[in-house]
């Protein structure tokens, strides 16, 4: 990193005042039947360690507040008054998913309202995508970071606790100036050494980070009614997972995608994708099992024809004897060298490969998946994967565009010939697609035959407003001839509803035992059930819940 390291004999800082605190504001209120209330982006982006570490290890003091946290462990807490007690002179708000908006808006504005002369800053894909509009429609923002952050929020921090700041010396920065909004022409994007210099493991910069490591797991969101216990047991793969950072980039386009080539060029700037050394990935597997983590989560597969990477880290952490799980997801199909080599290092059941079809048509696969393949392939793969013993989910969606009838009964027909065929295909997810800010089809939607109403992040704001705008249900888009003419679905909403019966009679996966899915009559059965019971639940508590951002109010 290129900012100066503040020297110890400097200006001494009061010890109970932070230079920056890091917030997480996860989308806190949602509501689907099976789950009832919950919250939802529980998981941090995987680089706010990284971005903690950093200005702790140049000599500012840092701290992660996760609200999710907060709100489970005191339904009381009040971050107002937090933040009066440690006084940060910047405060950095992660909005890297869309679904924050809302909350992520309505937490600057409390914290501008209380402490105007706060630093108030966010960051994130979300935020870098619509740095302009933000800082346009919501005062409570002084600053915009766009892409990679780590140099961008030390040199921030660097000015802002300066008598005298110069804001425009500050890489990837919007900020205002004088009334006007400023984007910076300097511009920083991570290079591997970079990356290598950051530390993605000092977890007790999280505030009540052994919560986080028990208890917050895959598939990734919290039952407001359930114990911490319950949640994990019930709502998790049961096991302590950790997202593992490999690299950053992508150089695949997928259509639904915001993480894709097109989108980083803009997004981060960032044109081939760049990785981690194999020792750096190898302290960090260490140090997170030094905290208690079982399991590795990886989501970084941008070459999925060629597992050189991957099989050789994989040797070295048998080589170094590193005993632990393994979550993988594919973005294409494995190949046979890289299924042996991860069935060597990872032969539990607990360890499993994600692969994600999307479609039993293979027209649509070659339409919208840039690592397309066919039918033949897929199954060759999973019949593989059987014959090793390797465990595997399968992941589908629906209702994306050029999908026909025809198209969704070859989803239907696979997905069923899947669950009866490979007994190592613990659970089969059908999932909608939620539109993201910046993907191929947000920003054409012409190009793809969608029509959508969140155009500005203004609308992404507004629809996240509403609990029952959420991750299971709620698209923000609309495909006109989708349907038959005078079947009566005629705008965004009826489509949503109309795909959420499909999904109902075919694709319900809701299961006692989150590892594992049915049929669809089950889970349509289970999910009456749960429904029921959170009724009950609700009736005898009698009581609002409390809200994270007013401090219990």
């Amino acid at each position: 990193m290129k900012a100066k390291t503040r020297k110890a004999g400097g200006k001494k800082m009061d010890k109970k005042r932070l230079d920056c605190l890091l917030v997480h504001a996860p989308k806190f209120d949602n509501w689907y039947k099976p789950l009832g209330d919950y919250i939802w982006i529980n998981y941090l982006p995987m680089g706010m360690f990284a971005l903690a570490d950093n200005l702790d290890r140049h000599g500012y003091s840092a701290q992660i507040v996760h609200l999710g946290i907060e709100w489970i462990e005191d339904h009381a807490f009040d971050l107002i008054a937090y933040i009066g007690k440690t006084r940060p002179a910047v405060c950095a708000l992660s909005l890297h998913w869309h679904y924050q908006a809302y909350d992520v808006i309505k937490v600057a504005e409390a914290i501008k309202a209380a402490y105007p002369d706060i630093f108030i800053c966010a960051g994130g894909f979300t935020a870098s995508y619509y740095h302009q509009e933000i800082l346009e429609d919501f005062p409570c923002l002084d600053a915009v970071i766009q892409g990679d952050a780590e140099e961008p929020l030390l040199r921030l921090v660097e000015q802002v606790t300066k008598q005298e700041r110069a804001l425009h010396k500050v890489p990837n920065l919007t900020w205002r100036s004088d009334g006007r909004i400023v984007e910076n022409e300097a511009f920083y994007c991570a290079t591997e050494a970079d990356l290598n210099a950051l530390r993605f493991t000092n977890l007790p910069l999280l505030k009540n980070y052994k919560t986080y490591v028990d208890y917050f797991g895959h598939p990734f969101m919290w039952k407001k009614s359930f114990s911490k216990e319950a949640n994990f047991q019930k709502l998790s793969i049961g096991s302590k997972t950790f997202p593992l950072a490999i690299g950053r980039g992508c150089p695949m386009t997928c259509t639904w995608c915001a993480g894709s080539v097109l989108s980083q060029r803009f997004i981060t700037r960032r044109t081939k994708p760049i990785y981690r050394s194999m020792d750096k990935i190898l302290e960090s597997i260490q140090e997170a099992l030094s905290y208690g983590y079982e399991t590795m989560y990886v989501v970084f597969d941008p070459y999925p024809d060629n597992h050189d990477f991957f099989i050789e880290l994989f040797a070295k952490i048998r080589e170094n004897n590193i005993q632990c799980e393994m979550v993988f997801e594919c973005h294409g199909l494995p190949t046979k060298p890289f299924m042996d080599a991860f069935h060597a290092t990872f032969p539990h059941e607990e360890s499993f490969l994600c692969i994600s079809p999307d479609t039993g048509s293979e027209r649509l696969r070659r339409l919208h998946k840039h690592c397309s393949y066919s039918n033949e392939e897929l199954l060759g793969c999973l019949r593989y994967l059987q014959e090793l013993g390797v465990n595997s989910e399968v992941f589908f969606t629906y209702g994306i565009p050029g999908e026909t009838p025809d198209d969704l009964q070859e989803t239907i027909r696979l997905k069923r010939f899947i669950k009866r065929r490979f007994k190592n295909v613990r659970c089969i997810r059908v999932l909608s697609i939620e539109i993201e800010p910046g993907s191929p089809w947000h920003m054409d939607p012409q190009k793809y035959g969608i029509t959508h109403d969140r155009t500005h992040f203004r609308d992404f704001y507004r629809a996240h407003s509403s609990k029952y705008n959420q991750t299971y249900s709620s698209l923000g888009y609309f495909i006109p001839d989708y349907f038959p003419p005078g079947n009566g679905v005629t705008d965004i909403r009826g489509f949503e509803q109309a795909l959420q019966k499909i999904k109902c009679r075919h694709f319900c996966f809701v299961n006692p035992n989150a590892r594992r899915s049915g049929p669809a009559w089950t889970g349509r059965l289970f999910c009456n059930v749960l429904a029921m019971m959170d009724r009950f639940k609700r009736k005898d508590a009698g009581e609002e819940e409390s809200h994270p951002l007013y401090g219990g109010t």
